[in-house]
């Protein structure tokens, strides 16, 4: 448990660093992010109705073809496993993520008030700082998380529907005019510039579910 919280802690710092994810909503115009990687120009953008459509038959197909792998776990049954082994994701995890969330909206509407009585920058800034740490906190647990159940057929179906959501959204500016970058799912799993699929993933996922 220990080592999948410094895993986990190392991941979002890296993610903090590498994608500015504090800063991601200052990139999203037209329900677009737009960036830069090794001097070209790249966007993710929202699906539309056609690219929805595409995504929701491969999820479907690929639901049921985990279905069919007896060696898959749902992730209620590998929780269940992790208990029995002494490592209890409800209470360990998700109980704190809650905590963390409660206190987090109890600061939010601190904030509001401070900013309503015209308070100092001083003591808004103190009420962001603590908000931003229980953020990432909340986001530590989450991706430890993430981790101990990656292998459950729930987490399985969504880091394929993540690929799938970045295959059709991510574009590439060539010339004044934007081109989407793979015109099939097989060239986007073997394309070889890692950190690009990594940046565009993880500002497709932000822009779909924000």
């Amino acid at each position: 448990m220990e080592e999948k919280r410094m895993d986990a802690e190392r991941i979002v710092a890296e993610m903090e660093k590498e994608t500015e994810l504090a800063r991601i909503e200052e990139l999203i115009k037209d329900n677009k992010i737009t960036f830069k990687h090794n001097d070209k120009v790249y966007r993710v953008r929202l699906l539309n109705l056609f690219e929805k459509e595409e995504l929701d038959l491969l999820r479907r197909r690929k639901f049921g073809q985990l279905m069919k792998d007896k060696d898959i776990l749902m992730e209620k049954d590998l929780i269940q496993q992790y208990k029995d082994r002494g490592i209890n994701i409800e209470i360990e995890i998700d109980d704190k993520m809650k905590k963390l969330h409660a206190e987090e909206l109890e600061l939010r509407m601190k904030l509001g008030e401070s900013i309503s009585k015209n308070e100092t920058e001083t003591i808004l800034k103190t009420y962001k700082d603590q908000i931003e740490e229980l953020r990432i906190q909340g986001q530590v647990l989450k991706t430890q998380r993430n981790l101990l159940l990656e292998l459950s057929l729930e987490n399985s179906l969504l880091n394929y529907v993540a690929q799938i959501i970045t295959y059709l959204s991510l574009e590439e500016k060539l010339e004044e005019k934007w081109q989407r970058m793979f015109g099939s799912l097989e060239a986007f799993q073997t394309y070889e510039d890692n950190k690009l699929i990594d940046k565009a993933g993880t500002f497709s996922m932000y822009l779909q579910y924000l």
